[in-house]
């Protein structure tokens, strides 16, 4: 038991403990009382490697004068010497430092380890604010350094010295200004990652809490198993490490380096001085991404996505989920101005604690009462791209993420019949509506448990594609738009990217690849049938189609007017959730929309325009062939019955034969639609304007785009300009042909499409 010294003792140094925050770490939240990134970062690391905390769970009190005493502490168990201290401390080396107080142990360390002097006259001054120049003194020392290297006269050679080290960056310190605790902070953090006298180890390095380190970046540093997920660019891998020391929730999505003690636990987090940045998605293409503050990214094909703990490469695969997360926050690392590394950071639905729907039309209202949000201060998506509360509408699904401050809402919805429910209808995990299957929210079960199985029933879909309820169809029936495979196997509906099949799935060849909309007749079969015609003048600026309003997460379609449609920047079968590759107008005629749809809320949420951007069609060199080099459709009967055909050379290489009235070579631009298993054929044809001998320096960069002027003319060079290099008889496409064009003194022939007061742009150069 202790006696009443002891206890008298353990009572001091708690309470001393806890103003000073050196209190062993449990948890570590963002210190809300500091407003510079710098001494937030110090603060933090130092809280992960239980240097100091704060004095309170959320404050650090930076502007504190520190003392001596104070000091000394930090310094000890930066050390790593925290288990010396109750040894030390029953020494009495300093006549003011008496054994029983509760900085005596650091004090004594401190003397021991040749950090300190005292004042010379048998005293130590622990309650006397610590200044910059005693403190560059004892943090010189902890590297190792004597006044052998740093000179005679003090306390100018010391911080002089320290500042040449960088340890006093961002520092505006006189020698004998007293120390705040921030800046202390400061101090320590450039300490850990600066060398020891000679030696190249950084001072981290050397410390026995530290036996290996690992460069990642933090996923989430606050698992309910006491673990940090991280993502390792040391072996490529996502791990999961037990901490010793929790993590600052500030370093989340950050990249650094992880310190792991001889058990393989977490002692600490260093972040790196690598650029990074977190946005809100908008629009994703192939080539980069543009934030909801209208800012584009470039983004290199060969950055890789981290995503639901796999690795995608951008350019093949990592943007088509990125698009699938519109309204996600995504954050960017970078290495010399070059985007390598992106986390995708999605909602999870099944973590909310309430998913509600909306049963009038006050939509905004009723979610935020039934999902218990107060005040004003969150953001609303809807089908997970920036919204505002005019979009919401009857039966939209709301949930709130509380990380981002979300409303997450989602208009979603399935008509079909139920054909699978798994385990039973009343406690489904999954089921089976119209060909597609389904996660279930368990607050679905009690709307679905009405339903048996072959019932005909309309369920309603969170952002992520998850059951939150079920209605009869009588009651409710979704108006189901989406795009028709080019197998004709499975139609993807429109936002939501849900794929329905069917075992009978009726359609016209002629709406392959094309935009339909959905039916289920019944539990066996699909139908789907071309969008019907429907035109309207669009004014962009006004955010008007006709006399009818665009909603805020409207989806952009393009086509030629007949066979597949595109997103505005030429991607197959996806949509646009901008109009930022419409370059060259705020407005077009109504022969220039095919359809547009008006949601329940009478807003304007799908747009199909015909032929506005020119980025529809595949450009390059086309070679004609005919009679017998044609393509022979007499079937299966023995027939001959040859039809003209084209293939398609660029930097893709070269094609099949498409079916295609061309009779001459050409250098143009094509749009194929699937007819049916044994061909394809062209259905749009793009003929180009010449310009010959146009010099190199024509083209030229400004801003992140690419032009080409002459005499009388500047155009806009594609982003996916197809370069042919007549000497080598090779294709490149855009950048790396841009740059070849930059560095040659040969002739150019240009190749642009439609006029420039309708948008043209250079589709192909070729060179020589």
């Amino acid at each position: 038991m202790m006696n009443a010294a002891t206890k008298k003792f353990v009572c001091i140094f708690l309470f001393t403990a806890l103003l000073l925050g050196i209190l062993p770490n449990q948890t570590v939240a963002a210190f809300t009382d500091i407003t510079d990134t710098q001494t937030q970062t110090a603060a933090a690391v130092l809280a992960g490697m239980d240097i100091t905390t704060g004095t309170t769970s959320t404050s650090f009190s930076p502007n504190t004068q520190l003392t001596r005493a104070q000091f000394c502490a930090f310094v000890i168990r930066m050390t790593g010497q925290e288990n010396l201290v109750a040894t030390a401390a029953r020494k009495n080396l300093f006549s003011d430092v008496p054994s029983g107080s509760w900085y005596a142990g650091y004090v004594n360390l401190a003397y021991e380890n040749g950090l300190i002097n005292g004042y010379g006259n048998g005293t130590f001054g622990p309650e006397d604010c610590v200044t910059y120049g005693q403190a560059a003194t004892i943090l010189l020392r902890v590297l190792g350094y004597s006044s052998a290297e740093v000179g005679s006269v003090w306390p100018s050679d010391y911080t002089t010295f320290l500042s040449s080290l960088g340890i006093g960056q961002g520092l505006s310190l006189s020698d004998s200004q007293n120390l705040t605790r921030g800046q202390a902070a400061i101090l320590l953090y450039h300490t850990l990652e600066t060398s020891v006298k000679g030696s190249s180890q950084l001072y981290y390095e050397t410390l026995s809490q530290v036996s290996d380190t690992k460069s990642v970046i933090i996923l989430d540093t606050e698992t309910q198993n006491g673990y940090t997920e991280v993502y390792s660019l040391t072996d490529g891998t996502y791990q999961s490490y037990p901490q010793a020391n929790s993590l600052s929730a500030d370093f989340t999505h950050s990249i650094g380096t992880l310190l792991l003690n001889s058990a393989g636990k977490i002692t600490g987090y260093l972040p790196d001085t690598q650029a990074s940045t977190t946005v809100t998605l908008k629009e994703v293409k192939s080539s980069g991404l543009t934030d909801t503050s209208g800012t584009f990214y470039q983004i290199p094909s060969s950055a890789v996505l981290l995503y639901q703990n796999e690795t995608y490469s951008y350019g093949t695969g990592g943007y088509l989920h990125a698009g699938e997360n519109l309204g996600a926050q995504v954050t960017l690392y970078y290495d010399d101005d070059v985007i390598t590394y992106l986390t995708l950071a999605t909602a999870d639905s099944t973590q909310a604690d309430t998913v509600a729907v909306a049963t009038t039309a006050s939509a905004e209202t009723e979610l935020a009462q039934k999902l218990g949000i107060s005040g004003t201060s969150y953001t609303i998506t809807k089908n997970a791209a920036a919204a505002t509360s005019q979009d919401l509408g009857l039966y939209d699904v709301g949930y709130y993420d509380a990380a981002s401050q979300t409303l997450r809402v989602s208009d979603y919805k399935v008509t079909g019949y139920l054909q699978v429910a798994s385990p039973t209808i009343a406690n489904a995990q999954t089921v089976t509506i119209a060909g597609g299957t389904f996660s279930v929210l368990e607050c679905a079960w009690e709307s679905l448990e009405t339903f048996q199985l072959g019932d005909r029933l309309t369920v309603l879909l969170t952002d992520d594609c998850q059951v939150a309820a079920a209605y009869p169809a009588s009651t409710l029936t979704a108006d189901m738009v989406g795009i028709l495979s080019s197998d004709g196997r499975s139609v993807t509906l429109s936002g939501s990217g849900i794929t329905l099949s069917a075992s009978e799935l009726s359609y016209k060849d002629q709406d392959l690849g094309a935009l339909v909309t959905v039916t289920t007749p019944d539990a066996s079969s699909l139908r789907c049938t071309a969008v019907s015609s429907s035109a309207a003048s669009v004014d962009f600026t006004q955010g008007t189609v006709g006399n009818l309003s665009l909603a805020s997460n409207c989806l952009y379609y393009e086509w030629t007017g007949a066979g597949p449609v595109y997103d505005l920047a030429g991607n197959p079968s996806q949509s646009s959730s901008s109009t930022d590759d419409l370059i060259w107008t705020d407005r077009l005629s109504a022969s220039q929309v095919s359809y547009y749809h008006v949601n329940e809320n009478g807003l304007v949420d799908i747009l199909l325009l015909k032929d506005v951007t020119g980025n529809c069609y595949q450009y390059g060199a086309v070679t004609a062939y005919s009679g017998t080099d044609g393509i022979n459709l007499g079937g299966n009967n023995n027939l001959t019955s040859y039809n003209n055909a084209v293939a398609l050379t660029n930097s893709g290489g070269t094609t099949a034969k498409y079916l295609c009235a061309l009779s001459t070579d050409a250098y143009c631009g094509l749009v194929v639609k699937t007819y049916s298993s044994a061909y394809q054929q062209v259905c749009a044809v793009a003929a180009l304007t010449k310009l010959s001998s146009v010099g190199a320096d024509a083209v030229h960069l400004t801003g992140d785009s690419w032009y080409l002027s002459t005499e009388t003319l500047e155009l806009p060079i594609s982003q996916n300009v197809e370069v042919y290099l007549k000497t080598a008889d090779t294709w490149l496409s855009g950048e790396s042909g841009f740059l070849h064009v930059m560095s040659t003194d040969q002739p150019l022939t240009v190749y642009y499409d439609r006029t420039p007061d309708t948008g043209a742009q250079v589709r192909i150069l070729v060179v020589g």
